[in-house]
């Protein structure tokens, strides 16, 4: 136990109100509140936590779609020390159950779209005190979410004191390998996260490469700035921007991102014209990540559609002036450009957003060449995280560069090391292993799992499930992969990814999965799932098949080539964006035996 005290998270959005309370805060459809009415509404919400004895360490299960009310909901339990757990929102009535049996929360929120589900297992929630709705009419049993939270607005700003183990929130895994996992984050893993610069840190990455960057792009980049620093974009005036001007800027804002949140200054003003579109679910790790925008002060605005709606973006981005929007790797920036008849809007895109935020899923070389061809003055923020570790590593991309399939920068080795899977020892340049993290941003445990959270975390370090290359210079490193994904075919270890991003250069392939199947004679063998460019459907035969294992063999070891090739419409799709690999594994796991 550490009893060291640890800044309040939930305090963030209070200091950003009270230097910016009209500024806007979130916005969905509709609804819109400044940061003046996000956090009275937050605090508010803490006293009602508190007036229904909910105290420190005290877990509240939220299932809900996105909404403001979702992170009023984490804020408030942050400000009193309680903890939030998240709950897929595609889960079954037994599935929910599993979670708040795990959990045991005292109070369970939800909305009218999951009455059905939640009152038929309603009397199994044993832990539960107290089922709070968001609903305008009222319903047996169950508390008025708004009705209650407005008895205590105006209430004295509520602070707990809290140390460094307090639980901040849960995020359950997937549960593709079994049942779902809580990883448990701490106010100290968060305020890790924050004091690495947060938002800030992306800003900066950005604002790093602005000589290099196309006039455009720079243009775009110094519109976020107040003047003077923003004269340079106007042609006549570019000269201002000098290599000294340029470190300046980047000077001010380092010196943001180590107060965590808008002070004043330039990083102030930067923050404040960010506007961030956002996506993932919010009880996923990077619909959490939406925590950055707010905490530093820009104006996020949240989807109203429950899956990745092309349309709904474009219309947002214009709308609300979007400057950064997150997509999840290869799987919902594809569907921007599966969508013909929205080509007319790309411009806007281009001519206005600063940068794509990807992250939770490979952004492969080809996907990010293809967005270029779309949008050739916009900038790609990769990142990489799972739910048991927050290392973002943002790696900036911007028009003009040699793009790569998730290349890092790599961290110190006291903070990431790369270690043979079979052998435990540090990788040398051009070999594979697995990501391990240490302290920061890192999950403490998986809740009530002390075996799984000995096997996850051993000696401090995280072991983070995914497959890294070091690189040949030794500086930066590249995320191959999910290592439970990874084939193994007569002895050979093939990595999807690697394929998939082969398959994808084909000029006929839209999209490319590839799986491991059943092999009786080799273990396993590798089945390239195709999804065709829309002129070329037509093609979806025999001939087409051989001809793209040919070209994978081609470009590849040849051995790497899938053994089998077969053509889908569309790919199973998680709430958070992602393929459901499981899933096509289940759908073709008799596919030799059937063939």
């Amino acid at each position: 136990m550490n009893d060291a005290k640890i800044d309040n998270i939930g305090l963030y959005i209070h200091q950003v109100a009270l230097k910016h309370p009209n500024h806007k805060a979130i916005i969905q459809g509709n609804k819109m509140l400044t940061y003046k009415e996000f956090d009275d509404r937050v605090n508010a919400l803490a006293h009602l936590f508190k007036s229904l004895g909910i105290e420190k360490g005290d877990h509240i299960s939220v299932l809900l779609y996105n909404c403001p009310e979702y992170l009023e909901i984490y804020n408030a339990c942050y400000r009193i020390g309680a903890a939030v757990v998240g709950i897929n929102y595609r889960y079954q009535p037994s599935e929910i159950l599993y979670i708040i049996k795990d959990a045991s929360p005292k109070i369970f929120m939800h909305s009218k779209e999951f009455l059905e589900s939640v009152n038929g297992i309603r009397d199994e929630c044993e832990s539960v005190k107290h089922f709070i709705m968001l609903d305008e009419s009222l319903h047996d049993g169950y508390l008025d979410y708004n009705i209650e939270l407005k008895k205590f607005l105006g209430k004295e700003v509520l602070d707990t004191d809290l140390t460094e183990d307090d639980k901040a929130f849960l995020i359950y895994t997937g549960g593709t390998t079994g049942t779902p996992k809580g990883a448990v984050w701490t106010h100290k893993a968060v305020n890790a996260l924050i004091d690495t610069g947060g938002f800030m840190q992306w800003m900066q990455n950005m604002f790093r490469r602005l000589k290099q960057m196309p006039k455009k792009l720079s243009s775009k980049c110094l519109k976020m700035l107040p003047l003077p620093w923003s004269l340079g974009r106007f042609p006549i005036l570019s000269l201002l921007q000098t290599d000294k001007r340029v470190k300046e800027i980047n000077n001010q804002l380092q010196e943001g991102a180590e107060k965590n949140y808008p002070k004043g200054g330039l990083a102030d003003k930067a923050i404040l014209n960010n506007v961030m579109l956002w996506p993932p679910p919010l009880f996923h790790i990077y619909g959490w990540l939406s925590h950055l925008a707010i905490f530093s002060g820009s104006t996020l605005i949240l989807t109203e559609s429950r899956t990745y709606n092309p349309t709904e973006i474009f219309e947002l981005c214009k709308k609300h002036n979007v400057k950064f929007m997150m997509t999840i790797g290869d799987k919902t920036a594809r569907s921007l450009l599966d969508s013909p008849e929205l080509e007319e809007k790309w411009k806007y895109i281009n001519d206005n957003v600063v940068g794509f935020v990807s992250g939770a899923a490979i952004f492969s070389a080809q996907t990010k060449r293809m967005l270029w061809d779309a949008f050739p003055d916009v900038g790609f923020l990769d990142t990489v995280a799972a739910t048991e570790s927050l290392q973002l590593l943002p790696k900036v991309y911007i028009p003009g560069d040699k793009v790569s399939s998730n290349e890092f920068d790599r961290l110190p080795p006291d903070k990431m090391r790369i270690v043979n899977v079979d052998t435990g020892e540090d990788t040398k340049p051009g070999e594979f292993g697995e990501g391990l993290f240490k302290a920061g941003p890192t999950m403490k445990e998986y809740l009530g799992e002390q075996q799984k959270t000995k096997e996850t975390i051993i000696d401090g370090w995280v072991y983070s499930g995914d497959l890294y290359k070091v690189n040949e210079d030794g500086t930066t490193v590249t995320l191959i992969g999910r290592i439970k994904e990874t084939i193994n075919t007569g002895g050979e270890k093939l990595h999807p990814p690697e394929i998939e991003d082969t398959l994808m250069k084909h000029p006929k392939v839209f999209e490319a999965v590839v799986i491991g199947i059943p092999d009786p004679q080799w273990g396993q063998s590798a089945l390239g799932l195709i999804k065709l460019k829309t002129k070329y459907k037509e093609e979806a035969n025999d001939a087409l098949k051989e001809e793209l294992i040919e070209y994978v063999k081609e470009n590849l070891a040849r051995y790497k080539a899938p053994k089998f090739i077969e053509f889908v419409d569309e790919f199973p799709v998680s709430p958070a964006g992602k393929t459901q690999r499981g899933k096509l594994k289940r759908q073709y796991e008799s596919y030799i035996e059937n063939n």
